[in-house]
């Protein structure tokens, strides 16, 4: 799951990634808010929304759209903290289509050292495709998080090549922004190029990087995690990684060393 992320490849998040943990730009990472939304105005029809696509239909993808699109602003916010799990997730909001597919769900994250993040993902609302991280000197925003097309209205960027994700912006603690350029590229094909060169290191005798799957592993945690907090009404799911087995799940007093595999069926 983590290295088809595209946005992890382009030569922005590099940028980014340089300014936001090298260079320290914002100071302490407090506050994260991450959203991808799409489909509202009539981009989709209501046979779509009711079961007629695969991120709509349980059978298909048992988390709908939280386990689609909920998977980049989740994968944000994972990335902006340092890929440390969050103590504490709640859903604030859900909403189910006709055959239980989850079609919007909104939830907050909260960590061990008072950061908070709020996501949230539709196939009811306008197009957006973006996040923002809030730390103690300054705040760092992307409105093209997925497609890097800008808020040009180009929805082709998503089903053809594209170059693009080519800025970011840096506000001071102010509030004086200031636009960041960055080389253009295909972060599909910066993708294909990454998965490549690791496959070439395992063919000539090298380990394979835990980096992908480390990342993989802490994002589908989260999204369990919100997942289940979803078809609990919204109950709080706290994670507790202070033993040293695996995460534990605690829901509603009861612990649980795997998330619960309850077959839901709204």
């Amino acid at each position: 799951m983590a290295i088809s992320s595209m946005w992890y490849h382009s030569n922005r998040t590099k940028k980014i990634e340089n300014n936001l943990f090298k260079n320290n730009a914002v100071g302490k990472v407090k506050r994260v808010s991450a959203s991808f939304t799409w489909g509202g105005g009539g981009l989709v029809d209501k046979k779509w929304v009711e079961g007629g696509n695969g991120r709509t239909d349980p059978k298909r993808e048992f988390m709908g759209m939280l386990g689609d699109s909920g998977h980049y602003p989740i994968s944000v916010v994972a990335w902006a903290f340092g890929w440390v799990l969050p103590v504490k997730i709640q859903a604030t909001h859900t909403a189910f289509n006709s055959v239980g597919a989850i079609i919007e769900c909104d939830a907050v994250l909260i960590f061990a050292d008072g950061g908070r993040a709020v996501i949230d993902t539709s196939c009811l609302l306008a197009h957006r495709s973006q996040f923002e991280v809030v730390g103690e000197k300054g705040v760092l925003k992307v409105d093209d998080l997925v497609g890097g097309q800008g808020r040009s209205g180009n929805f082709g960027a998503y089903e053809g090549p594209f170059v693009g994700s080519s800025s970011f912006v840096m506000g001071d603690y102010l509030g004086k922004d200031e636009v960041i350029q960055v080389e253009p590229c295909d972060h599909v094909q910066s993708l294909v190029n990454e998965f490549s060169g690791c496959i070439n290191i395992i063919k000539n005798g090298g380990s394979a990087t835990q980096e992908w799957s480390k990342r993989s592993l802490i994002t589908h945690t989260i999204m369990c995690a919100v997942f289940e907090s979803a078809m609990r009404d919204g109950a709080v799911v706290e994670l507790n990684t202070s033993t040293d087995s695996n995460t534990q799940f605690v829901i509603e007093g009861n612990v649980f060393d795997d998330i619960p595999t309850m077959q839901w069926d709204k």
